[in-house]
């Protein structure tokens, strides 16, 4: 009986150690190289939730092997929850994310005041000017030689 512990034991570490690279590789590919931010997951044992391997065997041989249920699916999320053998894979989609409120033409009264209050602003200003202090030294107009300070001091 004690084999056949190790060989679950072991089965379910494998397990574990496949779907944390299958989610974060499917993090990776959707949440970095995408550059989307709607993507989150988490992989646990369901073993590590009772006190002793006896309930845990108990408790788990009655489930089946593999089993998929959705969570939540609304306007806000999608979460579903994945048993493979004894560990747990729990993954939620944001919906809000994935939606864009950009409106590329927007013609609304708001939005042609505040366009125009923008290219009046834009031509209102004018250039910085730039003054050059070394024209306007005192006693260069009376041909007083001057020492010239350290501008620290």
């Amino acid at each position: 009986m004690a084999s056949n512990d190790n060989i679950n034991k072991t089965m379910t570490h494998v397990l574990m150690m496949f779907a944390k690279a299958y989610c974060s590789a499917w993090y990776f590919i959707r949440c970095k190289l995408r550059n989307k931010r709607d993507f989150d997951y988490f992989v646990k044992d369901l073993r590590s939730q009772y006190k002793n391997n006896e309930i845990a065997k108990v408790a788990l041989s009655k489930t089946k092997f593999f089993s998929k249920v959705v969570l939540i699916n609304d306007d806000i999320e999608k979460s579903v929850a994945v048993k493979i053998g004894d560990i747990e894979i729990m993954y939620s989609f944001d919906k809000k994310a994935r939606q864009s409120n950009v409106i590329p033409f927007d013609d609304s009264p708001e939005w042609e005041v505040a366009s125009a209050l923008i290219r009046m602003t834009k031509a209102i200003h004018l250039n910085a000017t730039v003054f050059k202090f070394s024209k306007y030294r005192k006693g260069a107009e009376d041909g007083v030689k001057t020492e010239h300070r350290k501008s620290s001091s």
